[in-house]
């Protein structure tokens, strides 16, 4: 694990290289695998999550990763209420799971899975309803699959095509 020192000044200092970071320095050490972990120059405090929240909403993206709606129901959860911890539970083990899953892929075709894309526009309503093994949205109830090799109904074009 690696130890990044915060100096009052928002610096960064890496003390495995001995060199100064910035944010996307420190998103591509954790990418490449390594564990941090943020430590207050003066003080020692542990900030490593302060840090990585900062990560990932300065470097990653987190705006678009983390909508509004997620965002008020974790705070509404409250910080110490037992849904509040269970929610968290939950999506640490949730995590875990696409880990497993992309190391499984890692092993199997023999190369690093790249991340999934970011979701596309509008697509939070449909999130739920995406089939976990196929990846795509399950068809509603009593529906016909459209997709021909499913050996769904197909639209043929005019005759003399």
């Amino acid at each position: 694990m690696r130890t990044i020192k915060k100096y009052s000044n928002r610096r960064l200092y890496d003390t495995q290289d001995s060199r100064y970071l910035n944010l996307e320095d420190l998103a591509r050490i954790v990418i490449g695998g390594d564990d941090v972990r943020v430590v207050d120059a003066a003080t020692g405090a542990d900030l490593t999550r302060t840090v990585l929240l900062q990560v990932l909403l300065e470097v990653q993206g987190g705006a678009r990763l983390f909508p509004p709606g997620l965002l008020h129901r974790i705070i509404r959860f409250g910080g110490d209420s037992p849904w509040h911890r269970a929610a968290l539970q939950q999506l640490g083990a949730g995590l875990e799971l696409l880990d497993a899953q992309l190391g499984h892929l890692e092993r199997t075709f023999g190369y690093r899975a790249a991340p999934p894309p970011g979701p596309a526009p509008g697509s939070a309503a449909r999130s739920a309803s995406v089939a976990p093994e196929a990846g795509e949205p399950e068809p509603a109830p009593g529906a016909a699959a459209s997709d021909p090799a499913a050996g769904g109904p197909t639209t043929a074009g005019p005759a003399g095509d």
